[in-house]
C-alpha cells in the first residue's frame, strides 16, 4: 500500500507540473510560429523534470553505459521498449531528436496535447501505410539534421518477452544512409507496462553499439534486421537476468 502511495504521489506531482507546463507554453507554440529548437529545449526540461521526480520520489535511478559510442551525425537509435520511463528517458542522452509513436498517444490529457507540438512522427499501426509515412517523413526528420528514436518491436513488452522487430528502421537508415545506434535496458523490471510502477532500483541502460551507412547498405534489409533483433534482445536479456539477480 505504501508503494502505490507514492506511485500515485509521482502522478499527482507530475500532473500538477505538466499542466503548469502546458498553460505557459500551449498559447505561444499552438498560436505563434516557434523554431523547433525552442520547442525541443521546453521538451527537455519536461524530460528532465520527469525523470527527476521518479527518482526522488519512487528511487528509480538509471546508469548509462556506451555513450562514447554515439555518432556525430544524425543517426536512427533502436531500443527496445518495456515501460513509460524509456519515451521520456531519450532526451537526456540522445542528441535533438525526434520520435516515431503511435497516434493514440495524442490523446493522453496535456501530456498528449504537448507531445504532438513537437511534432513526432505519429503512425497509426493499423494503417498499412505507415511504413511509406515512417520513410517519408524519418527522411526529411534525418535531412533536417536530427537523430530518430525508433522501437522496432512497435509495443511495450514485459522484460523476459521478446517479438519479431519491424524492419521500416532499417529500412530507412538504408534510403538516408544514415548509421543505426542500437541501445537496450531493463526499465520494464521496475516500471512495467501499466500504470503501477513496480519496485525502486536502477535501470541499466547500455549502448550497444553502432552499425555504419555503408554497411547497411551494402546488405539486405531483412538480415540486418534480424540480427539487430538478435543482438538486441540478448543484450537485453543479459540486463534482465543481472536485475533479478540484484533483487534475489
Amino acid at each position: 500500500m505504501l508503494w502505490r502511495l507514492r506511485t500515485l504521489f509521482f502522478y499527482l506531482t507530475l500532473s500538477i507540473f505538466t499542466i503548469i507546463c502546458f498553460s505557459i507554453f500551449y498559447i505561444p507554440i499552438r498560436f505563434f510560429k516557434v523554431r523547433y529548437s525552442f520547442k525541443y529545449k521546453i521538451a527537455i526540461v519536461f524530460s528532465y523534470s520527469f525523470i527527476w521526480l521518479v527518482r526522488v520520489i519512487c528511487g528509480l535511478k538509471y546508469n548509462v553505459s556506451g555513450l562514447e559510442k554515439l555518432p556525430k551525425e544524425p543517426s536512427i537509435v533502436l531500443a527496445n521498449h518495456q515501460s513509460f520511463w524509456d519515451n521520456v528517458f531519450m532526451q537526456l542522452i540522445i542528441p535533438e531528436h525526434s520520435w516515431i509513436l503511435k497516434r493514440e498517444l495524442f490523446k493522453i490529457p496535456f501530456f498528449g496535447w504537448g507531445l504532438k507540438m513537437v511534432d513526432p512522427i505519429a503512425v497509426d499501426r493499423q494503417d498499412s501505410l505507415s511504413v511509406k509515412q515512417i520513410l517519408r517523413e524519418g527522411q526529411i526528420k534525418l535531412q533536417n539534421g536530427l537523430w530518430l528514436i525508433i522501437f522496432p518491436e512497435s509495443t511495450r513488452l514485459k522484460p523476459d518477452q521478446i517479438t519479431k522487430f519491424k524492419p521500416s528502421a532499417v529500412k530507412l537508415a538504408s534510403i538516408a544512409k544514415v548509421p543505426i545506434v542500437l541501445m537496450a535496458h531493463n526499465a520494464g523490471v521496475y516500471w512495467p507496462k501499466g500504470f503501477w510502477i513496480k519496485k525502486s532500483g536502477t535501470i541499466q541502460v547500455k549502448i550497444i553499439g553502432v552499425i555504419q551507412a555503408a554497411s547497411i547498405e551494402e546488405n539486405d534489409v531483412r538480415r540486418i534486421t534480424e540480427q539487430v533483433q538478435e543482438v538486441i534482445n540478448a543484450e537485453k536479456q543479459i540486463l534482465f537476468e543481472n536485475a533479478t539477480k540484484l533483487v534475489a
